[in-house]
């Protein structure tokens, strides 16, 4: 894993009261699903399951898909790393910028890849090719239309769409269905994100049953521990109650981003989500890092390490309208 991608809060323990630099909801974990979890703290003194399997039938009925379209995985990551090891030596391309584990995927299981603009997607001859969608760190999507183009134009080419941050925009749906029509489609998504839950790791891939079975052969028994598993058991038996509302927090979004559109010196990027870059006009992105933590006890995302980013970004994801005052309050003293 490249140092600085995902949370690093654990760098800087103790001295954080804001923390912008995670795409998780800000609200944090819903009460319910943390008394759930405790009340199944004893149950780790047994194995789970070693495929996380029971998970399956659940989120086949929320999906209308069969229960061997599913594979639970110790977040999504590790989906990513199982992809990429089933076409271990073959040809990747990436999407970019973008998260940086479909690189690292790559470089262990010795796929050759590219990072590519979308433009450029047309004219790939990949094996595999990622795209997040929505993207991180820029939020831009792809609509259910151009990628099923996309999926008939390519057919020797596996898509795997990332649907990480899917509930943090109100203009996608799941593709998930279209794994029952198209043969080399892997959708991959996260229970993290939505639910809080990033200590627990847990993942899913959707696809055909012939890639599942394939990808058994590869999966070490026992990745999802067990609290994980009774987590996932409780968010598919009530997700939409659990499930944050994205339009109150797209709200929210929209007015952190017209404040911080005011200041001088940065420049708020377009997104679909309520994570986004600014670009930073005048300074750089690891001096104001610094600056935020030591003098403001505020974490944001040096976003200068992804790949095919060009240019002093930061990444902020919205928080409480305290905390989002709060950094705008220290950026206007930056300045």
């Amino acid at each position: 894993m490249l140092n600085g991608h995902g949370d690093d809060l654990h760098l800087v323990e103790g001295k954080i009261k804001h923390n912008f630099s995670s795409n998780v909801y800000y609200k944090g974990c819903p009460k319910p699903l943390l008394d759930e979890i405790s009340r199944n703290v004893t149950k780790i003194e047994s194995y789970p399951s070693p495929t996380a399997n029971e998970l399956n039938e659940l989120a086949a009925k929320k999906f209308q898909l069969h229960s061997n379209q599913f594979l639970f995985t110790n977040g999504a990551t590790e989906a990513f790393y199982l992809i990429a090891q089933l076409f271990s030596a073959k040809k990747a391309a990436i999407v970019a910028p973008t998260f940086s584990e479909y690189e690292d995927a790559c470089k262990i299981f010795k796929l050759e890849y590219d990072l590519i603009s979308s433009d450029e997607i047309k004219n790939t001859n990949a094996d595999l090719l990622f795209i997040c969608n929505p993207n991180n760190p820029t939020g831009r999507i792809f609509s259910k239309k151009e990628l099923e183009l996309l999926f008939k134009q390519k057919p020797t080419t596996t898509f795997v769409i990332d649907e990480a941050y899917i509930e943090f925009t109100n203009n996608l749906t799941s593709i998930t269905a279209l794994t029952s029509t198209y043969n080399n489609l892997i959708v991959v998504r996260s229970l993290t994100k939505t639910f809080t839950i990033p200590g627990l790791r847990l993942g899913y891939i959707v696809t055909n049953s012939k890639n599942i079975t394939a990808l058994l052969q590869l999966k070490m028994p026992w990745s999802v521990n067990l609290l994980a598993i009774k987590a996932g058991e409780f968010i598919f038996n009530n997700y939409e109650a659990l499930q944050f509302n994205a339009s109150l927090l797209l709200e929210e979004t929209t007015t952190f981003r017209k404040e911080l559109a005011q200041l001088k010196g940065i420049k708020v990027c377009e997104s679909n989500t309520s994570y986004f870059l600014v670009e930073l006009l005048h300074t750089s992105a690891k001096e104001l890092k610094e600056y935020l933590i030591e003098k403001h006890q505020i974490l944001i995302r040096d976003a200068t390490n992804f790949n095919n980013l060009e240019g002093e970004f930061i990444r902020l994801s919205t928080q409480s309208k305290e905390a989002n005052d709060t950094l705008i309050t220290a950026l206007k003293v930056w300045i």
